[in-house]
């Protein structure tokens, strides 16, 4: 996926489903949403602001697909 700054992305949905199976976590992986604050170069990590976070998280790029 070529994502570039400002992008809103979310996790892809596999990922998301394995992060929120049997762990008891809260947040809902599914429906969070975010944008992406930056792309190192070659394009293999993304620093992503999630909506309802205050923090930065950096993921893989293959983990995140584009928001519609």
């Amino acid at each position: 996926m070529n994502v570039q700054r400002g992008d809103r992305v979310r996790l892809a949905p596999n990922l998301a489903e394995r992060l929120m199976h049997g762990q008891g976590r809260k947040a809902n992986w599914l429906a969070r949403r975010g944008v992406v604050i930056r792309v190192s170069k070659p394009a293999d990590n993304v620093v992503v602001k999630w909506d309802d976070r205050s923090t930065i998280d950096s993921w893989p790029t293959r983990a995140l697909k584009k928001a519609t």
